[in-house]
């Protein structure tokens, strides 16, 4: 539960200031982002992240002296250094033509824990959050945070521990998934309180997408959804459609805590929408 607050902490102020993000007219080339991120952010916010354009990737990362208090919380000054990167990344993104698919910024604990700090955002997102055209809660969720102990991170000023890639939208999609299984059986106050969930786990494997958890029941109440498999088919099938993503052929879900199985067709997986 802690590492959920932390997200939904962060993201929600990555939102609120990305809104004030305004357009502009095709200056950068693909060419230049390295350095267009980097002299940005040097200018206007006195830091210098490392920047890599990996195929349609572009990684950002900031080595801090610490990420999180003792009481694992952010402190102000971690919040607005991510922030200013951030948005200093994405006034370079959006005013390139064409745009980089991905953006993954990682802010790491390099001198007290290891802690590693991602956020990975699909570009187009950020354009239809700025438009309107996606709310400031889907914006939120459509962002893959990971969070974790990274022991390499310590003193690591050059971000040579990270494993940097150029991220599919497949995987992605995976990764979204999951952290929306999480977010709903977390945050929701009809499921909360009803279901334990231990573990999710949601990636392609070829043209199947595979989602096995653990979920077990420990309350009932009148307003208790008491099937979990179609809970997760309803998450899968909005997120799917939402990217128009149609490179599969099935879903299987399993959860692991009751022995629960659904394998759904890309057909069949429409009626949850």
């Amino acid at each position: 539960m802690r590492k959920v607050q932390i997200t939904v902490i962060v993201i929600s102020i990555i939102t609120t200031l990305l809104s004030g993000c305004l357009f502009i007219k095709p200056t950068y080339t693909k060419e230049k982002i390295v350095e267009a991120i980097t002299n940005l952010c040097e200018a206007e916010y006195k830091i210098e992240p490392r920047v890599w354009l990996l195929g349609e990737t572009v990684w950002v990362y900031m080595p801090l002296p610490k990420l999180i208090t003792k009481d694992a919380q952010f402190d102000k000054d971690v919040f607005e250094k991510i922030n200013k990167v951030m948005i200093g990344a994405s006034r370079v993104l959006l005013s390139m033509k064409p745009r980089p698919q991905f953006m993954a910024l990682v802010a790491s604990d390099t001198e007290e824990y290891g802690i590693d700090y991602t956020v990975i955002t699909w570009i187009p997102d950020i354009v239809k959050y700025q438009l309107q055209l996606i709310s400031r809660d889907e914006f939120f969720r459509r962002n893959v945070i990971r969070i974790g102990e990274s022991p390499a991170a310590l003193g690591d000023r050059e971000g040579i521990h990270l494993k940097k890639e150029d991220i599919k939208l497949s995987e992605f999609l995976g990764e979204q998934i999951k952290q929306r299984i999480q977010l709903k059986f977390n945050l929701d106050p009809n499921l909360k309180e009803a279901f334990k969930l231990e573990s999710t786990k949601a990636a392609f494997d070829g043209n199947i997408l595979k989602i096995i958890c653990d979920i077990k029941l420990v309350k009932v109440s009148p307003k208790t959804p008491m099937n979990t498999q179609d809970e997760i088919a309803k998450i899968t099938a909005y997120t799917l459609q939402q990217y128009d993503f149609k490179d599969f052929l099935m879903v299987e879900i399993e959860n692991t805590a009751t022995g629960e199985k659904t394998d759904l067709s890309r057909i069949a997986l429409k009626d949850f929408l």
